[in-house]
């Protein structure tokens, strides 16, 4: 949940990694989703490949995805930092070999998909009693930020987007409320044109900008690609919906620094319960049957 003390100019948000910015271009942007800590954890999944089989089912061979999104807070226990974690994870199994810019648009596929559902997360009690996240006005569009920051090439987008002052962001902010007052369920900015005294002032959406948009997610997830994965096995008929991916609900307690392997940050997933999990759909053998 974005607050007027998270405001920043750019250059003290970027230095610090979070924080939140207005910019001519992209409307407001929050740090914390644009510094990309998952989509660099995915980019390096996906250039790894760790973990490769091949399936004869599918003839091919494929390899773990394990992308997530959470929320929480830290508490200090007995000496020790405890992570306390609720989010969304996507198990998926990704085919072996592909080139990178499909990999560029596997790992957008799985990142819109994800923040969609983790945004409607916040949208359900108790979180809404505490918070006004769920699909606030910046979420999204700080997500894609992120995106490209990592999976982009050139100018950090963040630069291109034309970051204003702090003292701008504030008259925005103290003029228009809290971010969070406005929800924006598409990847496409929510812009608040300069306030005036004699007209009517109220948000409109942007467009995404060409620099923002040249990595396109698939249309489908009704291809051998991506593949939704039950245990460590690939599933093609995991859904009744073929373009349904399985994004399983979860908590997480774990001590800091579990992500760290030798003094690198690691691929892991973290320790988790599953909420609810989902099952591959069971098969109909009277379908079968008539096949023959």
């Amino acid at each position: 949940m974005s607050k007027r003390q998270d405001i920043m100019s750019a250059s003290v948000a970027l230095s610090l990694g979070h924080g939140l910015i207005y910019t001519k271009i992209l409307g407001w942007i929050d740090l914390g989703h644009a510094q990309a800590n998952d989509a660099r954890r995915l980019k390096s999944i996906l250039l790894e490949e760790k973990g490769c089989t091949f399936f004869p089912e599918f003839k091919d061979w494929y390899f773990p995805v394990d992308y997530y999104q959470e929320m929480g807070a830290n508490k200090d226990a007995f000496g020790h930092v405890i992570e306390l974690r609720v989010g969304v994870h996507s198990p998926l199994m990704v085919r072996s070999c592909l080139s990178w810019s499909m990999k560029q648009r596997i790992a957008l596929t799985i990142m819109m998909k994800t923040a969609n559902r983790f945004e409607a997360f916040q949208q359900f009690p108790p979180f809404t009693l505490r918070s006004d996240s769920g699909f606030s006005g910046e979420d999204l569009v700080s997500d894609l930020v992120g995106f490209y920051r990592v999976f982009g090439a050139g100018i950090d987008p963040i630069i291109l987007a034309q970051p204003t002052s702090k003292e701008y962001a504030l008259w925005i902010w103290d003029h228009y409320g809290p971010v969070g007052n406005f929800k924006n369920k598409e990847f496409r900015p929510l812009l608040f044109p300069q306030p005036s005294p004699y007209t009517g002032n109220s948000p409109r959406k942007g467009l995404i900008p060409s620099w923002l948009n040249y990595i396109k997610p698939l249309p489908n997830l009704e291809n051998p690609h991506t593949l939704n994965r039950y245990g460590n096995t690939p599933s093609q008929k995991f859904f009744n919906d073929s373009n349904r991916m399985n994004q399983e609900l979860y908590v997480s307690m774990r001590e800091k620094g579990w992500d760290i392997t030798n003094g690198k940050k690691n691929t892991n997933m973290p320790q988790n319960i599953h909420i609810a999990e989902h099952i591959p759909m069971s098969i109909d053998f009277f379908t079968i049957l008539n096949d023959y």
